[in-house]
Parts: structure tokens; sequence; C-alpha cells
């Protein structure tokens, strides 16, 4: 992953959110702590945070466990032939 500081992002703003929505990559903007550890952001595009939440909804509902199951436990006779 990528970190900038705070300064390198103000200066190059529109560019570095621009190159993070098109290559869907992760930036890490750090930020020190007054207690001395490196606390930060890390910015995402919006395609990769709605494909987190989907799933993570699809998780939670158990929806994605049965669908590993089934891919799991495939079997030829699963299938229609065409």
């Amino acid at each position: 992953m990528e970190v900038i500081t705070p300064t390198n992002f103000i200066k190059d703003m529109f560019n570095v959110l621009k190159d993070i929505a098109a290559s869907n990559k992760e930036l890490e903007v750090t930020l020190n702590s007054q207690i001395g550890t490196n606390d930060g952001v890390v910015m995402i595009s919006k395609r990769e945070w709605q494909a987190i939440q989907e799933e993570l909804y699809l998780q939670r509902t158990g929806t994605l466990d049965y669908v590993f199951n089934l891919m799991e436990n495939e079997s030829e006779d699963d299938f229609e032939d065409t």
C-alpha cells in the first residue's frame, strides 16, 4: 500500500483522488499522534468500498457460507445438459 504524508496529499489532492478512483488501489495518509504511534487514514475507491460492504452483507446474512458450501460439495449431477 502506498503511504503519503498529509502535506503531500494536499499538494496534489485532485490527482491523488483521481488515481485512487481509477486504479482501485489503497492509499494511507499517515498522521503522527502525540503518543508517538503512527495513526493514519486509509483511502479506497468507492467501487472498492461497495464491494467490501457487499461481501460483509453476504457474510453477515450467511449467504456467503451457503454459496461456499454449495461450491465445495458440487457434483456433475448438479448441472443440466443444454
